[in-house]
């Protein structure tokens, strides 16, 4: 969609110059309805220099300086994970929007700041969580609910790198880890896909000598007995996979987190044709369990060109230009935050954590 005739583009303000804010500096370029107007940093020469490269006409030495700007509508705050909620909340007492990395939060009662800031200053704030936004999430999910895998069963998943730098951010106390920075998106896939809210998690943590997990390994029971399971890490030849299996079929994706913006993404849906019986109490032939691959289908939807930074934007688009309801609410994002403090719980305690509203 492009703008009308008098409309006036979306207006974004750069909280901080990290690298990822150039998927959000390219993909409003691509919109037609967005365009990115400030930059700020706490050094002016640094966000002097990245509004030059980056063709952006303001630029501002303070985080304050640019809350200020009369020309910014909304704010991408790419800042640390800690300092998300505590400039979240400062995006949105200056009446502005916000679209925050991901994790939203990081400790416990943050999301309660954020959902009264927004609330009490009338503005929307969504998690960057760019996979959520994607039309390959809303195939997955309408996928399950409509019932085309049957019963959900369990989902599994894999995301990791070899981190290369011992003195890399990812790796801060304060907030750091694989967990935080990969298990945001398995957490948040199967929350979308599933739409059943967690019970009870179990966490298994290697820190290899470092302040923040390297590796984690993550158990999941949701609401009806469905399953989850996922494997993060900073210190693996890099994974990423993601797979929701039901009682008469599975869906399979290629790239599930959408974060290689130049590569083509595959969900593969296997469904059996035929319906297996309940369990009785003795069989009438010699099979022990209906394992044939005969009467399986096989058929594939393909997204080419995925960009789900692009389509993060349109959304915020659609959500402030157009008035359309928000996609990501903060309570899906507070079940997945709740989530993740669960796991760490329950990996620091060597203990099942249960999650409660």
């Amino acid at each position: 969609m492009t703008m009308s005739a008098g409309e006036k583009p979306l207006r974004w303000g750069l909280l901080g110059t990290a690298r990822i804010n150039d998927r959000i500096v390219e993909a409003a370029g691509m919109s037609g309805r967005s365009e990115v107007t400030a930059v700020a940093s706490r050094d002016p020469d640094r966000a002097s220099a990245y509004a030059r490269a980056a063709g952006i006409p303001h630029s501002f030495g303070s985080y304050d300086g640019m809350l200020s700007c009369g020309e910014v509508d909304v704010v991408y705050v790419s800042l640390p994970n800690w300092l998300h909620v505590p400039w979240g909340v400062r995006v949105a007492e200056a009446g502005k929007h916000a679209l925050i990395e991901k994790p939203l939060i990081i400790r416990p009662g943050e999301m309660e700041l954020l959902e009264r800031a927004a609330e009490a200053n009338g503005v929307i704030i969504q998690e960057a969580s760019m996979m959520r936004f994607h039309p390959q999430t809303a195939l997955l999910r309408r996928l399950v609910s409509q019932g085309v895998i049957g019963a959900p069963r369990w989902a599994q998943a894999t995301f990791g790198f070899t981190l290369l730098y011992s003195d890399d951010i990812r790796l801060d106390r304060r907030g750091g880890g694989s967990l935080w920075d990969l298990g945001c998106y398995p957490v948040t896939l199967f929350q979308a896909v599933l739409q059943r809210r967690p019970v009870e998690v179990e966490g298994f943590i290697r820190r290899a000598g470092q302040a923040a997990d390297m590796t984690f390994g993550a158990q999941i029971l949701y609401e009806g007995g469905v399953m989850g399971q996922f494997v993060t890490s900073f210190e693996a030849l890099p994974s990423w996979s993601a797979e929701f299996v039901g009682s008469r079929g599975r869906l399979r994706v290629t790239y599930p987190w959408l974060s290689q913006v130049e590569l083509a993404s595959t969900v593969e849906v296997v469904t059996r044709t035929s319906e297996v019986a309940p369990l009785s109490e003795s069989g009438d032939d010699n099979r022990a369990f209906g394992d044939e691959a005969g009467d399986q289908v096989t058929s594939h939807h393909t997204f080419e060109g995925t960009n789900a930074y692009l389509e993060e934007v349109k959304a915020m688009e659609r959500m402030i230009l157009d008035g359309e309801p928000e996609i990501f609410p903060l309570r899906e994002s507070a079940v997945n935050m709740a989530t993740i403090l669960a796991l760490i719980e329950s990996a620091n305690g060597r203990k099942v954590a249960k999650l409660h509203e």
